[in-house]
């Protein structure tokens, strides 16, 4: 993670540095590993105009102490060795643009493909991406796309042999509350976008579409998108040459095993219409919800945690309100067994509590499961009660026995629509992850804020690996 944060946080690097020291050094504690010094350079010299003497030596004894130990073979330590970054291999490569914490990216792989080229504006989420697999620094690029199709010469090598594109453009100039972004074509009294800033990124999607040329493609982004999906296929096809077939689709992340109602725009592309058709019907008829799996699955076994008391200090952490790791053991149902694929770990990574006054919390421990603002318990102590035709959903209870409410990034600033069913507390942005269907040993990195919003920002794996096993088949 040193040349992470090296390449990407220049003028932070003693101060990321320093935090990385101290999450190996508790990871050691917690296997009872002792740091032994180290008689040569274990990290690169370059670091040192960016660290003191003291951390730069602290950090040499530590990798020293990884790779004398064997980390490469660890579940949790392999993830800080540079040396286990690779590049690609194999004939089924994929690209991920606006990769986000890599939702999307966890399916395809489960799925049997291989991450090529990573792109996402949002570094913290990179970070995560990066953090979680084990490709190479270079196949990595943080900034808009425009930059990645102005300078196509540059990025193409590492495009080329890909046979997927996925992505999910930014969503806000598709949304249905967004009425002012579109257009009625007086020609086909079809709806058309007004070109904006939040569109122009969709276009560079599909320019790249145009010059990669990939057998599939994968774009996903919110059910609005399907008011102007005739404009979306005619610019592809406009880019691409006439060369690809479409299926567009209306999919419900709770049809396809994840304990969640999330409604999505999927669209499909490939160069076979045979394939394509295919999979629609699949997709569209095929019985993917198995266990039928609920809310109450994704939260088994974690343990009970309570609130930040600080509410000037996010980073706080204790026994009370959770850790950004914690060394236990947790026990596992029939659906955690299935997101973490048999995998067991003795590490909880993810699982705190943020701050909440004493009257959000009075809230979270009146009111029943499934109840909302509107709920006569609380009314004597809501703040909002004046207004509560707009505020209705300010709180909400989930309920155990049902799919959760749809995962948003809006859960960086609260979780009081997202109110525990048991606990007087939000969810735990490991709740929220397990919901989204992430394996417990996938890692967000960033600050506690951070973590919601990049699995708010996700596309459940579970619903991601099915579409991609379905592709799997045509390409195969």
């Amino acid at each position: 993670m040193l040349e992470f944060y090296y390449k990407y946080h220049r003028n932070k690097f003693k101060h990321k540095a320093t935090k990385l020291a101290e999450e190996i050094e508790k990871i050691l504690q917690i296997e009872s590993i002792v740091i032994q010094n180290a008689k040569k350079n274990e990290i690169s010299e370059v670091y040192k105009a960016g660290l003191s003497d003291s951390l730069f030596q602290r950090l040499n004894h530590i990798y020293f102490t990884l790779r004398k130990n064997k980390a490469k073979n660890h579940p949790v330590l392999w993830k800080y060795l540079p040396e286990l970054k690779k590049e690609p291999d194999g004939e089924l490569l994929f690209a991920d643009f606006f990769s986000g914490a890599g939702g999307l990216s966890q399916g395809l792989i489960n799925a049997g493909f291989k991450p090529a080229f990573v792109n996402d504006n949002y570094l913290d989420a990179l970070e995560t991406y990066y953090f979680n697999h084990n490709l190479s620094l270079d196949r990595f690029f943080h900034g808009d796309i425009a930059e990645i199709v102005t300078n196509i010469d540059l990025f193409y090598p590492l495009l080329e042999k890909i046979k997927l594109i996925a992505g999910g453009p930014p969503c806000q100039g598709f949304s249905t509350a967004n009425r002012q972004n579109f257009k009625i074509d007086q020609a086909s009294q079809e709806k058309r976008f007004i070109d904006d800033e939040r569109n122009v990124l969709y276009k560079h999607f599909v320019q790249i579409l145009g010059i990669v040329k990939p057998e599939f493609f994968i774009m996903e982004n919110v059910r609005g998108m399907r008011k102007v999906e005739n404009q979306v296929e005619e610019d592809i096809r406009l880019e691409t040459n006439q060369e690809y077939f479409f299926t567009p689709l209306i999919l419900d992340a709770k049809n396809f095993g994840v304990p969640q109602s999330r409604i999505r725009y999927i669209l499909i592309g490939g160069k076979d219409v045979f394939s394509i058709e295919q999979i629609k019907t699949r997709l569209l008829t095929g019985n993917y919800n198995g266990q039928g799996y609920k809310l109450g699955d994704a939260l088994f076994g974690l343990p009970e945690i309570g609130t930040n008391p600080n509410k000037l200090n996010i980073d706080y952490e204790s026994d009370d309100n959770g850790y950004t790791v914690n060394g236990i053991t947790v026990e596992q149902n029939y659906f955690l067994k299935d997101i973490n694929k048999g995998k067991s770990s003795k590490y909880l990574w993810n699982h705190k509590s943020r701050y909440n006054n004493d009257n959000d919390l009075e809230i979270f421990r009146r009111l029943p499961e499934g109840a909302n603002s509107l709920h006569e318990c609380i009314q004597d102590i809501l703040v909002y009660k004046n207004r509560e035709h707009i505020f209705k959903d300010k709180y909400y209870k989930l309920k155990r026995d049902e799919v959760s409410k749809t995962i948003t990034s809006h859960m960086k600033f609260d979780c009081h629509m997202y109110i525990h069913p048991e606990q007087p507390r939000g969810l735990s942005p490991r709740e929220a992850a397990r919901i989204q269907t992430f394996p417990d040993d996938y890692v967000f990195r960033g600050n506690l804020n951070s973590w919601y919003k990049q699995i708010g920002n996700a596309v459940p794996v579970k619903l991601a690996e099915t579409i991609a096993l379905e592709i799997k088949d045509f390409i195969e």
